[in-house]
């Protein structure tokens, strides 16, 4: 599983509280996600949790060759056998979503784009039960999936705080949506915006978020 657009806007995009200590990265995949929120924070120890050995191998080694690699571990484990060490400040996804489509006939990418490994209703109650009470937990979503995970969320203890919803383009409907959960009940930010301007061209909103990572930025 390669680095693309979603895990790259929600890294950017996802917000992340000044006195955050602790992180967690559910479904790693090559660790891009708690690489961009090691660099937005230099105070954020993260760990990188990955049940696929291959991508928990990428991950690990990426981890070994970043500036930050004293405040990153990977650890190859389901979520369902995960306990951390303390409550969590920020957890962050981009989790399995297909629920009913046909499986890859790659096990590695069917198991991370399937939902059979790791439910809404599980990634919901983990973060009920260890994010801290000014924590945030966010996620990127396709637009029905995002639906479907709001609704379930609204029954727990967990608020929706700031949502983004993501157009390829200004002639495309939207395809995506950024969320960031809490256990604090705040006024609900929106947003959204397209990644492309025009063609081959980036909008200005995606150029603001993602200017930092991207080298020829």
């Amino acid at each position: 599983m390669k680095v693309n657009t979603d895990s790259v806007l929600l890294g950017a995009w996802t917000p992340i509280n000044l006195d955050a200590k602790t992180g967690l990265d559910i479904g790693s995949g090559t660790g891009i996600l708690a690489l961009m929120l090691a660099q937005r924070n230099p105070n954020l120890t993260l760990t990188g949790i990955e049940i696929e050995p291959n991508a928990f191998e990428e991950s690990k080694t990426n981890f070994e060759n970043s500036d930050g690699k004293h405040r990153l571990t990977a650890v190859n484990l389901p979520l369902q056998e995960f306990i951390p060490n303390s409550k969590l400040d920020c957890i962050i996804s981009n989790p399995p979503y297909f629920i009913d489509d046909l499986k890859n006939q790659d096990v590695n990418k069917s198991q991370a784009r399937h939902t059979d490994t790791l439910s809404f209703e599980e990634l919901i109650n983990f973060a009920e039960i260890h994010l801290s009470e000014t924590g945030t937990f966010s996620l990127i979503l396709p637009k029905t999936e995002g639906e479907i995970f709001i609704k379930l969320a609204s029954e727990s203890k967990l608020h929706l705080q700031q949502i983004a919803y993501i157009k390829p383009n200004s002639n495309k409907p939207v395809n995506r949506v950024l969320m960031c959960f809490g256990k604090e009940k705040k006024e609900l930010r929106e947003e959204m915006f397209c990644v492309y301007q025009s063609h081959q061209v980036y909008s200005e909103r995606h150029h603001e978020l993602t200017q930092d990572f991207y080298l020829d930025k």
